[in-house]
Parts: C-alpha cells; structure tokens; sequence
C-alpha cells in the first residue's frame, strides 16, 4: 500500500503509517532520539544510500519529526527531534520489546529499560489515566472514539460479541 493509500484511511494507525511507514522513518527518528544530528551519523549507522537518506530526511522534516539548522560556518545541516519525534519514543520501545519477545538474539535483549531512580526493570505498556496503575493488555476494551469511522464501529461490535 502506497503512503497516499494509507493517508486516506479513516484510521490513526493508517495515517500514522503514510508517515512512519516506509522502512527508514522509524530507523531515523530511533537515531535522531540517540543523539545523531548530522547526515554523516545517521549514513554510518544505518547504511542507507545518500540520495535515500537526503530524501528520507527531507521527509521527515516535511512532516514535522525533524527540526533542520545549518551548523554555523558551514553548508551542512544538524537535524533535531521535535516534540512529535520525541512522541514516538514510546513506540520504538514497544517495537524493540516485541523484537527482543519474538526474534530474540543469542546474545540476549539489545535494550535493556530500568527505572532510574531504583534500577528496577520496567517495560512499554498500559497505565490507568486516572489512578497510575498498570493494566494487563488482557483487561482492556477497544471501543470506538467519536471520530470512529462507521466500519470500524461495526468491526468492533462483531468483536465484542464473540
């Protein structure tokens, strides 16, 4: 599916995707969140073609993940992560928790989350707005929202009724 198909989807995951979705996005933003500013990290460390990273930046900046500024006395560019870059930490974490459950490597996890101020382990999940408590994935209801599209209102009432 093409970004143009997927921008037109009544669906926040689908127009999340017409941004996020092509195979370079989230790789870029994970390093842009680790400290990486110039053209020159972000190629060393993904491996990525330059005209494909000089488009994918462009992109990213287009769509508001990355803020652009020259490096002062030169012709090169540092890019910066915005709040909504910042905003997708949360969701390569879970991505990372996901590779680390289903394609483990021999070595072990390659992340490793620890509260800081006692280094307890912790993991990505669900927190209960109101109180702060955790919230098994088995114990929660998806429900449409008001902007649910009619499909999808209908999907997830043939769900609940199973």
């Amino acid at each position: 599916m093409s970004k143009e198909s997927y921008s037109r989807l009544k669906c926040p995951a689908g127009k999340a995707l017409s941004i996020l979705g092509d195979q370079w996005t989230l790789m870029i933003a994970r390093d842009a969140l680790y400290g990486i500013k110039r053209f020159e990290g972000f190629q060393s460390s993904l491996g990525i073609s330059r005209n494909l990273l000089t488009r994918r930046l462009k992109d990213m900046t287009d769509n508001g993940l990355l803020r652009r500024e020259i490096i002062p006395g030169t012709r090169r560019y540092a890019y910066h992560p915005t709040r909504k870059c910042v905003d997708l930490r949360t969701t390569l974490l879970a991505l990372s928790a996901w590779g680390d459950n289903w394609l483990p490597e021999e070595e072990g996890p390659r992340l490793v989350l620890r509260e800081r101020k006692t280094g307890d382990p912790v993991t990505v999940g669900y927190v209960n707005e109101i109180d702060g408590t955790n919230v098994k994935a088995s114990e929660i209801d998806i429900l449409p929202g008001p902007g649910a599209h009619p499909d999808l209102i209908r999907r997830l009432e043939y769900q609940g009724s199973s």
